[in-house]
């Protein structure tokens, strides 16, 4: 069995400097984009909640959501983000800025695909539920 094999994800991510680098990406990518913005209650967030301590949530979030230590201090993922009534398409974009930090940053393929599972079995408790059913409306 190779080390890859009996490492966790968190580990194969590059442990604590490997999740904090690749965050410190994301969220200045996610204060900056447009689309993300234009939902009112993301951008107030933005402009009240300095980088710092989002990224210290992010990062200690996918810490603990990857096979690290628990130490993600906050709130759950539906109660964080059920203020900010997100929709199916910004939940696209900040998954498509993920994924393109994950690329920017040199996560391989199999790990780039583990942590993308994570983030889309959050999506349920993330989008809101009446956005959530007008897609799903729209879709049929």
């Amino acid at each position: 069995m190779g080390q890859s094999e009996t490492e966790s994800l968190f580990e194969r991510l590059g442990g604590v400097y490997g999740i904090a680098a690749a965050v410190d990406d994301l969220v200045d990518r996610l204060y900056e984009n447009e689309t993300a913005n234009q939902n009112p209650a993301v951008k107030e967030f933005h402009e009240n909640y300095g980088k710092p301590g989002f990224k210290y949530l992010v990062t200690a979030w996918s810490i603990e959501h990857s096979g690290g230590p628990e130490v993600y201090p906050g709130r759950g993922m539906e109660e964080a983000h059920e203020e900010l009534e997100v929709t199916e398409r910004e939940f696209d974009v900040v998954r498509t800025e993920i994924k393109t930090t994950l690329y920017q940053v040199g996560v391989p393929e199999q790990e780039m695909n583990e942590f993308m599972e994570i983030i889309d079995e959050f999506q349920d408790e993330v989008v809101a539920d009446k956005h959530r059913d007008e897609s799903w409306e729209a879709a049929e």
